[in-house]
């Protein structure tokens, strides 16, 4: 039997008795009353003080949300945002949210979703969440609600104003110095009816007049030579950025010293250097564009390398969530996994290529990781001779995101194992599995696939492919010595 027991507890710390047992096959109803004051409770106390107690509590409401099927909250795609600020956020959001079902006995989504986010940042304004410090956008996020406009967020009419784009400026001039030329530009939008589906346009107007679309909040423009610019970004859920929402910054760099009226009066004497310095600033004119385009493959390179799935994140703490209730032992197995997993993303976060022994190692913490969600249910099968293993080379995590998108894109049950081999020779290695696809797919399907094979593209020569072959699916990846 599931339990759940308080033993650090004090009527004076929080609502519930001391020693407190939750039995999840009991009457719910006698746990009902609990929730109101443990919730008011939650909302009470910063986040920093009563921490044994605060996780207690929130592990208590949310034990008797998961088996009570009277109240329902999902789980929307911006919810994440709350959890990356702060996990203790997203406690918030739910716990508000239960919190209106069972005071107004209402389960309609879009109040429950506002009655939630006011929950949240009544704590945030309060001061409570002190050790988040400043967020920028939950801060945008109270001016919403202060000018009414909260309930519209969540308006799925097309001309809706349900989107907000935010840029952030390097600062409030809009004049520099020739030599103040390096710009970067952050931005984001709050949309909570299809965040997943947001996407991003901009162009610098006077360097150069071209949409460059992207999912990414962010571009570096580093050495911009002296004019007059426009910088536009646009935001829209329609790949058409029909109705998009659109932020502009305004700003001129100086032209530099030696091109003012009275030093080109003075160059007319010394004509000879003069030519000499036109030529040279030509020649570092052509550098510059050559830096850039540089620049711009290797800036797109790391925001391939950068890509990560929070869902994956997500999935792992609720999954050792689970393990501490049941086997501390599993449990402690499973974080050190976890934390050896990411510490690995880490460590070759900045290499283009890593050893294949080190990428295998990489994948085994990750099935071992997934078979606290997937038990026996999930194999792997590994026919690569020792030799390839410590001599090959290949792109950083692409094994794990591999196993990743195969997992995302099949059933896995006691019924419908899913059996993934992976084999090897001199030159290739093939990853492949038997499909059974989901009844539903996910969105951003492919994109793990697509961003293995571009990064191939931008480091390499060597063709990647992949397909469906029979009722298969087969992924080849080229081998590398460096």
């Amino acid at each position: 039997m599931l339990q759940c027991i308080f033993t650090n507890a004090t009527a004076q710390t929080m609502p519930l008795p001391e020693g407190f047992v939750f039995d999840p096959h009991k009457d719910l109803r006698q746990y009902t009353p609990l929730i109101i004051p443990c919730v008011n409770w939650l909302q009470q106390t910063p986040l920093g003080e009563h921490k044994n107690e605060r996780a207690e509590v929130n592990n208590f409401v949310l034990n008797w949300l998961q088996i009570n099927p009277d109240v329902n909250i999902s789980m929307p795609d911006y919810s994440f945002t709350f959890n990356n600020i702060d996990k203790e956020l997203l406690y918030l959001f739910m716990e508000s949210w239960i919190k209106y079902t069972l005071q107004m006995k209402d389960q309609d989504i879009t109040r429950c979703s506002v009655a939630g986010l006011n929950g949240m940042l009544d704590y945030y304004q309060q001061g409570k969440a002190a050790r988040i410090g400043s967020s920028s956008y939950l801060d945008n996020l109270v001016k919403i609600r202060q000018a009414g406009k909260l309930p519209a967020l969540f308006d799925t009419a097309r001309n809706a104003i349900n989107t907000y784009l935010y840029l952030d400026t390097p600062n409030h001039k809009i004049t520099y110095q020739h030599d103040e030329n390096y710009f970067h530009f952050n931005f984001y939008s709050i949309n909570f009816v299809r965040p997943r589906a947001i996407t991003y346009r901009y162009m610098l107007e006077g360097y150069y007049d071209k949409w460059i679309v992207t999912k990414e909040g962010s571009v570096t423009y580093p050495r911009l030579p002296s004019g007059s610019y426009n910088f536009r970004v646009q935001v829209s859920m329609f790949s058409d950025f029909s109705d998009p929402v659109e932020r502009r910054y305004t700003f001129t760099i100086a032209k530099p010293i030696w091109t003012e009226p009275w030093f080109l009066a003075v160059g007319l004497l010394l004509c000879a250097l003069l030519i000499y310095l036109i030529i040279k600033q030509r020649e570092k004119n052509l550098e510059n564009i050559a830096l850039l385009k540089h620049q711009r493959i290797v800036f797109e390179y790391e925001h391939l390398k950068s890509q990560v799935n929070p869902h994956f994140l997500f999935n792992s703490f609720n999954t050792l969530a689970n393990l501490i209730e049941k086997n501390q032992g599993e449990a402690i197995d499973y974080s050190e996994r976890l934390s050896e997993l990411y510490r690995s993303v880490l460590a070759h976060h900045d290499n283009d290529f890593v050893l294949l022994a080190d990428e295998i190692t990489v994948l085994k913490n990750y099935i071992a990781i997934q078979k606290g969600r997937f038990g026996e249910s999930l194999q792997l099968q590994l026919n690569i001779p020792e030799h390839v293993i410590k001599t090959k080379k290949i792109v950083p995590l692409a094994l794990q995101i591999l196993i990743e998108n195969v997992i995302k894109h099949n059933v896995i049950s006691a019924q419908n194992p899913l059996v993934i081999n992976i084999e090897a020779n001199e030159e290739v290695i093939i990853i492949r599995n038997v499909i059974h696809p989901k009844m539903s797919k996910e969105k951003g399907e492919g994109l793990g696939l697509i961003n293995i094979k571009r990064r191939y593209e931008l480091l390499t020569k060597y063709p990647v492919s992949y397909g469906p072959r029979g009722n298969e699916f087969i992924v080849t990846l080229p081998l590398l010595v460096l």
